[in-house]
């Protein structure tokens, strides 16, 4: 038992180390990689990922791996390491599927995997700047292979924080923060929806954005108050 122990103490403080120094030297994220990959073998060995119990230490480990696994999301994941957490996260809730904090987790993990999707297609984007093309040919480009993969990962973001956001409700713990993800992942889902089914997205990332501006002691972050503050007129728009 203390080996566990010393275990979990070791991956926690060099998880805190790395979490530190990437906040000072963002650019040398990668040289670390081998350091998280020791923390995770040190958990698995500790066995406290099994049990039922420790389950703030757990989602503490979780949410700090997963935070270095996407860590430049925009050029993808390390895959092991996204793939551990998701993992575990899926853990959590198989025994309590109400879980905010794994919901919340699972929803950031595929939100954090569309990056690289939506990388590539502001790439492609830019590459067309100052071309206008009408609603017919927009539409055939949100059918392309870059679009299709983004929908495929941000669909289940969106229900994920949705499902985060209704139980966080029904506990009275609901935050401005996780309104604005959940705006966040409906915003991105929108942009790469097809024309017909993106309205609705839209709706439901401005939606959550006026919830999460009348949350007492929050302040929505300035882009998400401008995007709330041009598109606020799309709730008066009729399906």
């Amino acid at each position: 038992m203390e080996k566990h122990e010393q275990l979990i103490t070791s991956a926690k403080a060099g998880l805190t180390t790395i979490r530190n120094t990437l906040s000072h030297s963002p650019s040398q994220w990668k040289k670390h990689t081998d350091t998280v990959r020791t923390c995770v073998n040190n958990i698995e060995t500790s066995n406290i990922m099994l049990g039922s119990n420790r389950l703030e230490e757990r989602l503490w480990l979780i949410t700090e791996i997963q935070g270095f696994a996407y860590f430049d999301a925009d050029s993808g994941s390390i895959a092991d390491l996204a793939a551990w957490c998701e993992r575990e996260w899926n853990r959590v809730l198989s025994t309590d599927g109400t879980n905010i904090d794994a919901l919340r987790g699972l929803g950031q993990a595929w939100l954090s995997k569309a990056q690289y999707w939506l990388a590539k297609i502001h790439q492609e984007e830019g590459s067309a700047s100052g071309t206008e093309e009408d609603d017919r040919a927009e539409e055939k480009r949100r059918h392309t292979a870059n679009y299709v993969e983004a929908r495929a990962v941000l669909i289940p973001a969106v229900e994920f924080f949705g499902r985060a956001v209704q139980n966080a409700h029904i506990r009275q713990c609901l935050t401005g923060e996780l309104l604005a993800l959940r705006a966040e992942a409906c915003m991105s889902l929108g942009n790469v929806s097809t024309l017909r089914n993106a309205q609705q997205q839209f709706k439901d990332a401005v939606t959550a954005l006026k919830s999460a501006e009348i949350i007492p002691g929050y302040t929505l972050p300035s882009h998400l108050s401008q995007y709330l503050r041009e598109n606020e007129y799309i709730l008066r728009i009729k399906n």
